[in-house]
């Protein structure tokens, strides 16, 4: 999973170790540059900033820093538009990283940081780029960036006005609705049935326990969209209108097969990302499980997640996922099911369901950076397990990357396939 952490001391040798393409130094500063540009800023009293690395899992693909400009920048040609407005300063991927859609979601994760107004209000977003690099003029342009004439040294500005988000909504409520959620999930239970081994997330929609579904013919749907909170999945006929409908903002979308994916691809500004599907069939040895569940290491316990561990995943970013797709406490208590790991009474791990089906869950698993490697994550998820097992319930898995399928190869499962994913606005 993509994510942006601030530039601390620990990250920042190998930060200014990244490096891109000769070919493209005309266009992206180098970070030692931009880290000073910050420094200089900032003690100038004229901008702030916000530096960060950009990170997929736990390896360092590149920079982004993020500015606020809060006096009038000097020079009768100036840009005007970066007065008390926020921009996006620096943007660079390694070049052994570049072309995965890393910059995309590093972009979609700013603006996301921007929308909280960490400066206080703001009409816009500013960015600025060479009038040659056509790859980042794209890429600004497919976020709502335009160009308004003005320059900044030799580079062309854009802006994107930031969205006054109740207006929007105002908006949204006032307009003639194209894309319709199901009452009877009865009504798409043909559409996904033709989905070879379906995720857990189209069984919680069609079981009716949490999700929806969504479709552009309540009558006689011949396409619908199974959405349950991050995530997505497309099946039937291939309807534009129908991906138009999604929720807004963003999510994983999971086509049902190759006509659905090119048509993302063609007509949607989305990055292509790959999944690794675990099998649903899994015999566990449970003398195994409960051995790892021994092994958790002295000073940590586990605890099942309650009423007030509840709170405390809500309230903590890192955990969030493990009980936030519940619309409320009530309904994780009764349908979720989760364990805690829990150092001197801090939360430093967990392992939930991220969603619930009728007889299972989906799970999902988290770790502090600074505990990982110790075994928790095997030893929470292991209780998970068992307890489920003892319900009757079955614990699926899906992962978003190779440690992941490690991590569940270790507990018991087995790999089945990749699958082609898209991250979409």
């Amino acid at each position: 999973m993509v994510r942006l952490e601030k530039v601390t001391g620990e990250n920042f040798e190998e930060l200014i170790e990244l490096n891109i393409f000769e070919s493209q130094y005309p266009f992206v500063a180098n970070n030692t540059e931009s880290l000073a540009e910050a420094y200089l800023a900032v003690m100038s009293g004229e901008a702030y900033a916000w530096p960060f690395a950009i990170y997929d899992d736990e390896t360092l693909v590149g920079f982004l820093m993020i500015g606020y400009n809060e006096a009038a920048l000097e020079g009768p040609d100036a840009p005007k538009a970066l007065k008390d407005n926020y921009s996006l300063w620096r943007l660079m991927i390694d070049k052994r990283y570049q072309k995965q859609g890393f910059g995309r979601e590093a972009v979609r994760l700013a603006l996301e940081f921007i929308k909280t107004r960490p400066r206080g209000e703001a009409e816009a977003c500013v960015t600025s780029y060479n009038p040659e690099n056509e790859v980042a003029k794209k890429l600004y342009a497919s976020f709502g960036f335009e160009e308004n004439g003005e320059m900044d040294e030799d580079e062309i500005v854009a802006v994107l006005k930031l969205r006054d988000e109740a207006a929007d909504a105002e908006q949204a409520e006032n307009e003639d609705r194209k894309v319709f959620e199901l009452d009877d999930p009865a009504k798409a239970a043909p559409i996904f049935a033709q989905w070879v081994d379906p995720d857990t997330g189209i069984r919680s929609c069609l079981d009716g326990v949490m999700g929806k579904l969504l479709v552009t013919n309540p009558e006689q749907p011949r396409s619908a969209m199974a959405v349950i909170g991050d995530f997505a999945f497309v099946a039937g006929e291939p309807d534009p209108e129908l991906l138009r409908g999604k929720p807004e903002r963003w999510m994983i979308v999971v086509p049902q097969n190759e006509a659905w994916a090119t048509l993302m691809e063609e007509n949607f500004p989305v990055y292509k990302r790959i999944r690794y599907a675990i099998k649903k069939d899994t015999k566990f040895d449970r003398q195994k499980l409960q051995a790892m569940v021994n092994a958790l290491p002295e000073g940590y316990e586990l605890r099942k997640i309650d009423s007030e561990l509840y709170e405390l995943c809500r309230k903590d970013e890192n955990y969030e996922d493990c009980v936030s797709i519940f619309e409320t406490k009530e309904q994780f208590l009764e349908l979720g099911r989760g364990w805690a790991v829990l150092k001197a009474g801090k939360l430093v791990g967990a392992a939930s369901s991220y969603s619930r089906y009728r007889d299972g869950i989906e799970i999902e698993i988290d770790v502090a950076k600074e505990e990982r490697h110790k075994g928790l994550g095997s030893a929470v998820a292991a209780k998970l397990i068992l307890s489920c097992l003892d319900e009757g319930l079955y614990p699926s898995w899906d992962a978003a990357n190779m440690l992941s399928v490690r991590l569940a190869e270790k507990l018991g499962y087995e790999f089945s396939h990749e699958y082609v994913c898209y991250g979409m606005e």
